[in-house]
């Protein structure tokens, strides 16, 4: 993808400059992200960390955000950190199952982080050596409050394929 491209060569310049272009690209991928504010903060082939704001198309009739905004921002988040380390073209990737647990309220700008274990890496990795160019794990992504508290973890079952 030339896009992904371009960012590519552009992180080698300045990560911070490489995370906003993707920031801004995200909504003319997923159209359901436009409007939400999502920013990229961190990306690298091992962590990937997103910010989400607390704003008028994030928020629930309760003044937190809105739990499906969560999980959208968890599954972007997962879902760079995928594309990252196994680039759409030569992989594909999809979301096999979602489990989601809520501990509190998203009061402001919640930040989700993706950092999946060795376990996870590897079983991932053996897609680019099995014979059936298949692999498929759990990825986990934590949603934490700007105060740093725990408000939602998700897991996430990805299942890659090689072209």
């Amino acid at each position: 993808m030339l896009a992904l491209d371009l960012i590519e060569k552009l992180r080698t310049l300045s990560p911070d400059a490489a995370n906003v272009a993707l920031g801004l690209g995200i909504p003319q991928i997923i159209p359901l992200t436009s409007g939400m504010g999502l920013k990229v903060e961190v990306l690298t082939d091992r962590r990937a960390v997103t910010s989400l704001p607390l704003k008028r198309r994030t928020r629930n009739h309760l003044g937190s955000v809105y739990f499906g905004a969560q999980m959208t921002q968890a599954e972007i988040t997962m879902g760079l950190l995928l594309f990252r380390r196994f680039p759409p073209g030569p992989w594909g990737m999809l979301v096999k199952r979602v489990e989601a647990d809520f501990h509190a309220r998203g009061k402001g700008t919640l930040r989700a982080v993706c950092e999946p274990d060795e376990a996870a890496f590897a079983a991932l990795d053996e897609a680019r050596t099995n014979e059936s160019g298949k692999s498929e794990a759990w990825v986990p992504v934590r949603l934490e409050g700007s105060d740093g508290a725990l408000v939602a973890e998700a897991r996430f079952l990805a299942a890659l394929k090689r072209f």
